[in-house]
Parts: C-alpha cells; structure tokens; sequence
C-alpha cells in the first residue's frame, strides 16, 4: 500500500512539473488543433501530455533527417495552405520566409533582459529568421540539393500512472489512430504512450539547383501549386478530423481501476472512529493553507470542530478549515466576512492565504474575493495557446492568478489584468511582488510584463488602445436567474461589444465564458450565434476554435469557454448580411 502510494504521489509531482514547464517550441504553445485533446487528457488525473503537433506542411533542402546540419527547414505551417502562388514560390524563399505559413517567433526573446536599463535585448527578425531558417540563397544550391515538400501528421506523447492506464488510452485512440504504441515505462512509475497519424506526404518540388517547381506538361503553369497545397489541406482534413474523433473517444473513456487503491486528498470519505464520519464531505477546496466545505450537514460547534479536525489530521499542510456559510453575491463574487466561518485551527482575520498552482503563487482573501482552485485546468489549458509575443487582456481578472499564470510561464510581450474589487487587485499586487522573487519563473522579467488596473471594466476599455490585444480572456459576470437558456439576460451583449474593438482585428483570440444548460453542449448555438451576430455587427467575422466544459455551476448548468477567432468580414460576407 504503501509503495502504490508512494508512485501515485511521485507521478502527480511528475505531472506538476512537466506541465508548469515553459513551453519551448518555436511558437511557444501548444497547436490550436491540439489544444482540446491535451486538455482533455490532462484533466484525468492518470495522464499528462508531454509532447504534441496537431500537423504541419513545410519545405525543407537536405537528406530529410532533422537532426542532421545538412537539414533546413522554410514556411511551417500547421493550418491550411491559402495562397499556394506565395507558398510555393521557390524563388522567394530568401525573402518571403513564412510564405503565409505561421510567424517565426525566436525562442526566448525575454531571456536576455537588462535589468539595468529594464529593456529587452531583441535581435533584428530578420536576423532571427536567417538564422532559424537558412540565410544560403536557393539559386545557386551545390549539385545535389533540392526542395522537398512534407507533411507530418498529428502526434502525441502521453505518460499514464499503470499499465492498465495506457491501455486503456490505446484502446481509445486505434479507431482514429493506426499507429499507437508503448515507447518506454518504468514499473510502478511511468508508461509513455505515443499516438501518430498517417497522413504522411514526402514529394520533391525541385531538380537539385533549380529555383523553380519542377514543370508539369500542362498549359497553365499555375496548376501546380494549388495541386500541391490541395494534397497538403486534404490531409490536415483528415488529420483534424481523426483528432476530434479521438479526443471524443477520450471523453467516453471509463474511469480506469490501476489497482492503486489511493484517492485525492480531497476527494476521500474519512473512514475514522468518530461518530461524525458519515457527516465528513467527500469533496472540498483546499486554498494554500486552508481546507473550505461548500456544504456541511451539521450546524453543531462540536460536530464541525471534529470534521474539521478530522480533515487536518489527513492532511497534515491544511491549518485551518472553513466553511461557506451563504452563496456568492455582488460584482466581486464574494461570500463577504459572515459568509466564511471557521471551524477547525488557528483564528486568522481577515481570511488571507497564499495558494501555489504549478509553481506560481497568488494571495487569495476568501472572505472579499473570489477564487476557485477548481479552475486549475483550465488556467493551464489557457496558458497553452498564449503563443510567443502576443499582447494579452486578462478582464474581471479578480485576485489575478491567470494573468500570474501567463506572465510567469509563458513568453507573452505585455499581459493587462483588469478587475474593479479594490481588495482583489490589492492581492494581485502582492503576488506581483513574490513573482519577481520566485525561482520556479523561467522567464525573466515576468513581472514586468504584467499590469495591474484597479477600474471598472468599461471605463477601462475605453482608455484602451484599438486594434491591440492579440488574446482576450473574457469571463463574463453572471447574471442570476437571468442568465442561462431560460433566462431574460442579455448574455453578456454589452461587455462584448465593449472589449471586441480592442482586439486584433486581423486574427486577435478571445476565450469567452458563457453559462449554459447541459443538453446546450457542446454545440452550444445559443453562445455560437450570440458572438457571431455581435462580431458581424462590427464588422467582423468569426470562427470558433473549439468549445471546452469548465465545471459546473448549479444543478444542470455548465460554465463553458467559447474560444474563437476574429477576422474583418469580406466584401462578400458584408453583402450576404
């Protein structure tokens, strides 16, 4: 029993520590298309991704071996090829490196950071991108050099806690993937799982030396190219596909007996002597410090003295444990000063504690904010689409553990956390300041890239510049017994409409936090055509990445995260309106 404890806790810690790791690919998170299925399997608590590619096309000169120095890749791309004139121009490559690809973003651009003058020592880009994709001229190439053409498809990397875990996993993932395998385990540690499609493509495009795509014998000379990328976006088709039936598969997976015997601190029934075992909650938040019951079944003083002693002497960090005496009310969310009561371990006024999620930490008030480490997945999963570079706006950002979160693990260029609770923001602050002293940061200067404004979030938004923020997090208030598919809320319409002229217009991301009834998922129409008909009424068109559950917030109600992209509407989506 003891050693089954001992691997279960040696392979949460190794799943803190893989997933609170900087992200060090060239973009700097996890692919789009990926997102939903990492997600999905990080939230089990038998698994962890450590690697992942949705799919990707680029151009590459050498023998094919990546890890060779003969080998240079051009214009990765892990969407669809859309103009493939400029994508597959050869003669361009020297200085059109994208192609219409993805950017090229350098890696750790926020390392080399002077203190002194409290500026970021940037390479010229194009520099950089010489120097990540080849600065040799393609005309001209020795004797035995061409261009190739490939496509990879969807690869994943999961460790599983047992045997029977990744087994289970296979099972799941052979209907949609072929190729699925055991690459290492370490009895009673760690099984890795690997999971790769086979939509795989590997053509040349050139004659060794040639600047040119090798000529078909067709008349039009354009054919080629819109060929080439028709091969390439059939596969990214198909693959995209696969990755949805997959990541559903992983949804319908039955919980998995590892013959672990063990459970969650804070997901167990005590089993003790006391007459009050039965009255001990299963479930409960644990906070930093302290332990808080949602719901309790006794109003006696000494029945709750010895729940909660019960609770401390499980698990020996917790030293206070509260309960929430009345529902969360007001903009901030809060229970308020009666609506906390302690019940087990030292006095402590006001109700302050620091909570620590994948090595950063927050200063959280229970009684005047609101904070949820249920929510923990989903930070994460957020943190994973924050790409190298881009301009993040954290509103209703409250003690601002998510806005921690992408300063401190992520290569975000300006991160602003928004929130009008005074004590909220007092909190963000103080975290603020362990961020600056916190070793488990990889990123310097994490703390001088996030601002903190105590405001309300309209008056904000208008002192905001226009056409900035490449990400938005969005959580909007909820509105009661107005809000949800019943209700005669207006959905959050107005706070849309504020915050969209400050996005990126050409591309910018929001994750927007709606409220739904549970037969709504995952479709979700309502919140779809709800963004929709506002994006179109500014001018924008809209398209939804994916729809992820967040928890539940009442009996038969979800809190979901609508994440979608914006883009101006074209000539012929404005007719169309």
């Amino acid at each position: 029993m003891a050693s089954r404890q001992q691997a279960v806790n040696n392979f949460e810690n190794s799943k803190l520590q893989c997933l609170g790791k900087r992200d060090k690919s060239s973009a700097g998170r996890i692919d789009p298309k990926a997102v939903d299925i990492c997600a999905v399997i990080n939230k089990l608590e038998q698994y962890y991704t450590t690697s992942s590619c949705a799919g990707r096309c680029f151009l590459y000169r050498g023998p094919g071996v990546k890890s060779t120095n003969q080998f240079t890749r051009f214009r990765v791309s892990h969407e669809k090829i859309c103009d493939p004139l400029r994508y597959f121009n050869l003669e361009t490559l020297d200085n059109d490196f994208t192609g219409g690809g993805d950017p090229v973003r350098s890696v750790g651009q926020y390392d080399q950071e002077d203190h002194n003058r409290g500026t970021v020592q940037a390479e010229d880009d194009e520099i950089l991108q010489r120097e990540r994709y080849g600065s040799t001229s393609i005309v001209g190439m020795s004797e035995g050099d061409s261009i190739w053409l490939r496509f990879e498809p969807f690869i994943l990397h999961v460790a599983c806690r047992s045997l029977a875990a990744a087994s289970a996993l296979m099972a799941a993932a052979r209907p949609a993937f072929k190729n699925v395998g055991l690459t290492t385990w370490k009895q009673n540690s760690r099984y890795l799982v690997a999971i790769w499609g086979d939509e795989g493509l590997d053509m040349p495009l050139s004659i060794p030396g040639a600047s040119r795509l090798l000529i078909p014998n067709v008349d039009d000379l354009t054919f080629l190219p819109y060929w080439l990328a028709t091969l390439v976006n059939e596969r990214h088709e198909r693959n995209w596909s696969k990755i949805i039936r997959f990541t559903q598969a992983v949804r319908d997976m039955k919980l998995i007996n590892d013959d672990s015997d063990v459970e969650a601190d804070n997901r167990f029934l005590l089993m003790t002597a006391n007459q009050n075992a039965s009255k001990i909650p299963r479930s409960f938040d644990v906070v930093g410090d302290i332990a808080l019951i949602h719901n309790i079944s006794t109003d006696d003083p000494e029945e709750r003295k010895h729940i909660g002693d019960a609770i401390m002497q499980k698990n020996k960090a917790i030293k206070i444990v509260a309960v929430r005496e009345s529902s969360l009310h007001g903009i901030e969310r809060a229970p308020g000063k009666a609506g906390v009561a302690i019940i087990a371990g030292m006095q402590r006024s006001p109700l302050i504690t620091t909570h620590c999620e994948y090595g950063i930490k927050c200063v959280v008030d229970l009684q005047h904010t609101f904070f949820s480490p249920r929510m923990g997945p989903e930070r994460l999963r957020i943190c994973q689409q924050v790409a190298r570079g881009e301009n993040v706006l954290v509103l209703f950002a409250g003690v601002c553990m998510d806005a921690l979160q992408i300063a401190g693990r992520t290569e975000a260029s300006t991160i602003l956390a928004v929130d009008m609770n005074p004590i909220a923001t007092e909190c963000g602050t103080r975290a603020l300041r362990m961020l600056v002293r916190n070793k488990a940061v990889k990123t310097d200067g994490a703390a001088d890239r996030l601002r903190i404004i105590e405001g309300e979030v309209s008056q904000v938004l208008e002192r905001l510049p226009r056409n900035f923020f490449d990400r938005v997090l969005a959580p909007r208030p909820k509105e009661g017994n107005m809000d949800g598919d019943l209700g005669s809320g207006d959905g959050g319409i107005t706070f849309l409409r504020a915050f969209l002229p400050v996005m990126n217009q050409n591309g910018g991301e929001c994750h927007w936090y709606d409220f739904v009834a549970d037969h709504e998922f995952p479709e979700c129409a309502r919140t779809r055509s709800l963004v929709e008909s506002v994006c179109n009424h500014q001018g924008l068109s809209m398209e939804v990445l994916h729809v992820a559950s967040v928890g539940s917030v009442a009996m038969r109600q979800l809190r979901i995260c609508l994440d979608f992209r914006i883009f101006p509407m074209t000539k012929e989506e404005t007719v169309s309106l």
